[in-house]
């Protein structure tokens, strides 16, 4: 089992059905429960998948968003006080975005396995805390 954080846009690309990423984002979901791993992902990004359903004033969208990842089990992880001085250091270090550096902050704090994103500046980040950092067009699940 390994614990696995997923960046924003692969919950969006799976909730949108997207065209392009949407089938391998449901594989990699599907090899998670395979594999009982843990999957993961931060309030942040939570507030960043409402927005476009706010944004649209579509409130059925963000009820079915936050029931969606209730049920299948995510765990929201928080940006306290643990992850205050990691998101001082990576940011000094790699002036990421400070939104990026809010979710490096909150997997690095829960040491997870794997962050999958596909932002490519992340990709070629080592950050203490986060086993690896990889590109989810191509982690070998």
């Amino acid at each position: 089992m390994s614990r696995i954080y997923w960046d924003s846009m692969l919950f969006i690309y799976l909730f949108q059905d997207d065209t392009q990423f949407g089938d391998r984002v449901a594989y990699l979901r599907k090899r998670s429960l395979e594999r009982g791993d843990e999957l993961c992902t931060s309030h942040l990004a939570l507030g960043e998948i409402l927005a476009g359903a706010y944004r649209d004033k579509d409130e059925e969208t963000a009820r079915a968003v936050r029931e969606g990842m209730r049920v299948a089990g995510i765990r929201l992880l928080s940006f306290d006080e643990r992850a205050v001085d990691i998101f001082a250091r990576i940011r000094a270090e790699h002036r990421t975005s400070a939104a990026d550096t809010i979710h490096l902050a909150a997997a690095a704090v829960e040491k997870v396995d794997l962050f999958l994103t596909g932002d490519k500046r992340l990709q070629k980040l080592h950050i203490p805390g986060i086993q690896f950092i990889s590109d989810f067009t191509t982690a070998p699940l």
